[in-house]
């Protein structure tokens, strides 16, 4: 073990195999890791980190790199990296953290089906530590488990419950114990913003919380990628980019059972499947929502296209497009719209609904009420089908 010579490249390599050193937020990372490492956290408490940023800002990053080094450094050392969904935890952070970041030479055994790898500690013959990865759906596994160091990723999916198990396994003896957390700004009410408001009843002082910018590992990002980014809408750019908080909700929600742990996640479409497409008009800000039902009978908001200062006709167009690039391969879609489309109005001798139809969009309308939608949409946000509840929104 100790004649051993790996390279270590956390953040990655550029294309001669030269590996990539960290950003100015990365290297804050390595310093809180170490200070807690070498027992000078200023606070009592469990210490918690939580990176709360904008959309390749390194986060993911700037965590696999402490949390390797540990592993490699530090004997018997018990990590759990979690996420909502194990399925996501895999393409997200095990494929890359095990295949890119931890030297495969470094890998003592592993278990597919649980999910672990036995890390060799440097310079200690025969001496391993453990990391595990799990969603986090089903908590009732971690009742008698302690772990040294706890990551989630992406914890704005998570619920508060699985923030405070996790956080009651940190109780490892002789290693040291800390949690990492990294997450996209969630909506002003999730239970991250308010565990770190310091005037909310909720807030929790073992968290340090970073805000970060996309702009801090702008040099790291390809071209195409920032320009994507710099495109967005401005209320967009503030949550993904500038890595502020998301929605703040204004007075009383109209559909009250939407928990965004619970009912967003990301979805694939299915070819063979009707695609419902559902319209709103208007010049100002006319709109399209896709969606699909699946054989249990859930129903997955997919995408949406919203226009802006644009005439019916145009955004047909830009429907036509978006449905291409989107969903090349379905081959039936289902188009209802609001009633006031067959309407006419002073801007145009047609309708709205002749336009689309001219168009090739065949809309299909039916009059309902306030009501009506209300107890439809808060009745499917409540009903749970085989553990997922049978309304889903595309994050």
């Amino acid at each position: 073990m100790a004649d051993i010579e790996i390279q270590y490249a956390p953040y990655g390599t550029d294309p001669t195999g030269k590996p990539y050193t960290h950003n100015p937020t990365q290297l804050k990372i390595l310093q809180w890791v170490n200070r807690v490492r070498a027992g000078k956290h200023p606070r009592p408490g469990i210490p918690v980190l939580l990176l709360r940023g904008g959309v390749g800002s390194g986060k993911t990053r700037g965590i696999m790199a402490p949390v390797g080094e540990m592993l490699m450094e530090i004997p018997d050392l018990r990590v759990l990296w979690g996420r909502q969904d194990l399925k996501d935890l895999k393409l997200s952070v095990m494929d890359k953290f095990m295949g890119d970041v931890i030297p495969s030479e470094m890998i003592a055994w592993k278990s597919s089906q649980y999910n672990w790898y036995d890390i060799k500690v440097k310079g200690k013959d025969n001496k391993t530590s453990r990391i595990y990865f799990n969603g986090l759906k089903d908590l009732s596994g971690f009742g008698s488990q302690e772990f040294g160091v706890v990551v989630i990723t992406e914890a704005h999916e998570a619920g508060e419950m699985a923030y405070r198990t996790l956080k009651r396994r940190l109780r490892q003896t002789g290693v040291p114990v800390m949690m990492l957390i990294e997450s996209e700004p969630p909506n002003a009410d999730h239970w991250i913003m308010r565990f770190t408001d310091k005037n909310h009843e909720d807030y929790d002082q073992d968290i340090t919380c970073w805000e970060l910018s996309t702009y801090e590992n702008w040099d790291n990002l390809p071209e195409s990628y920032k320009a994507s980014l710099e495109s967005m809408p401005k209320a967009w750019q503030r949550k993904y980019l500038y890595g502020k908080a998301g929605f703040i909700p204004d007075g009383r929600p109209f559909y009250e059972g939407f928990r965004e742990e619970i009912h967003a996640g990301e979805f694939n479409y299915n070819e063979h499947k009707p695609l419902i497409c559902g319209w709103d008009f208007g010049y100002h800000h006319p709109a399209l929502v896709c969606s699909q039902i699946d054989d249990h009978g859930r129903w997955y908001i997919l995408a949406e296209l919203m226009g802006n200062e644009i005439t019916i006709d145009n955004f047909c167009h830009q429907v036509k497009s978006f449905l291409n690039q989107r969903f090349p391969t379905v081959t039936k879609l289902i188009h209802y719209g609001d009633p006031a489309c067959a309407q006419h109005n002073d801007k145009s001798e047609k309708t709205s609904w002749q336009i689309c139809k001219e168009h090739g969009f065949d809309i299909a309308c039916h009059q309902s009420t306030y009501r009506l939608r209300k107890e439809i949409i808060d009745g499917k946000l409540s009903k749970i089908i085989n553990g997922k509840p049978t309304m889903m929104v595309d994050k």
